[in-house]
């Protein structure tokens, strides 16, 4: 009995011990995190584009004047002697063979490619600049269309249209959508209109109205978990997170961490803010302000 006591207060000393011990433990800092990387971090450099291919015939990124922006602009990329050229495709292997045999063909070629893709105007072209073998390849399928599609069609039959509009107070306007925004494309070189899609004040308003006028488009008063309509904008932007997130995690897990010293992503820029997020959180990663780095 006697040895039965002091067993237990042998154990209650243990417990109070570990308790106190935790309890005057303090929270690691952002130091400490950084301390357990590399001494060094991978430099990332984020470039958000508009689809080339997808402008209508008064602005071909074929023509001279265009082509003269965006030789300057992959002259800038190139000085920043990125080792890894991540483009908006998946990596899974048939398309990485096809891009791969793609990329091939472009290095022997003497002429510029004719095809519009800003992945082949920007991605290809810097690569061969930096005398890389391959391009890298993140992209991720998600959703959006359909859910898209189903939150528009619920905000329609549901007195919601003032969300879809931003009229609504909560809701967000995008930066482009209150500027002249077909002014600033058509009378601005490739190369300044790419840097005003990159500021902070674009990329900023392009972010909040996601994260603020889809969550508002479904019910707000009854929640049902077997209904996706009662949350149906949050649907929308729950899978845009998801492909975000995915496209980084096909990022890092193809990154050298011992001998890469930057990357670059280029990509539909409506990614990048979440992209970015993810980066900076990462003590093996610097993300480089693209303002600082575009203007050389």
């Amino acid at each position: 009995m006697i040895d039965s006591i002091k067993h237990k207060k042998i154990i209650q000393t243990l417990v109070l011990a570990l308790l106190f011990f935790s309890c005057n433990q303090q929270p690691e800092s952002s130091e400490d995190l950084s301390s357990k990387a590399s001494t060094k971090t991978i430099k990332v450099y984020l470039l958000g584009t508009f689809h080339f291919a997808q402008t209508d015939s008064t602005y071909n990124v074929l023509d001279e004047k265009h082509q003269k922006s965006i030789e300057e602009l992959c002259q800038i990329i190139a000085s920043r002697e990125p080792n890894k050229v991540f483009l908006e495709r998946q990596p899974e292997f048939q398309f990485q063979n096809k891009i791969d045999s793609l990329y091939t063909v472009f290095r022997s070629m003497k002429r510029p490619l004719k095809a519009k893709n800003e992945i082949y105007q920007v991605g290809f072209r810097v690569a061969k600049m930096l005398n890389h073998d391959s391009v890298y390849l993140c992209d991720h399928p998600g959703r959006y269309g359909y859910l898209n599609e189903a939150a528009y069609e619920y905000a329609q039959n549901n007195d919601q249209t003032d969300i879809l509009e931003r009229k609504r107070i909560g809701t967000v306007e995008r930066y482009e959508d209150r500027a002249n925004e077909d002014s600033i494309m058509k009378n601005s070189s490739l190369l300044e209109y790419i840097k005003w899609i990159n500021s902070d004040k674009v990329m900023d308003a392009s972010h909040a109205s996601y994260i603020s006028n889809w969550p508002l488009i479904g019910s707000t008063d009854f929640y049902n978990y077997d209904d996706d309509d009662t949350l149906i904008g949050a649907a929308v932007i729950t899978d845009w997170y998801r492909r975000n997130i995915l496209i980084y995690t096909k990022m890092i897990n193809q990154v050298d961490f011992e001998n890469d010293n930057a990357i670059v992503l280029i990509m539909g820029a409506d990614h990048i803010p979440i992209i970015k997020n993810l980066f900076d959180a990462n003590p093996y990663f610097e993300v480089v302000s693209a303002s600082k780095w575009l203007d050389r």
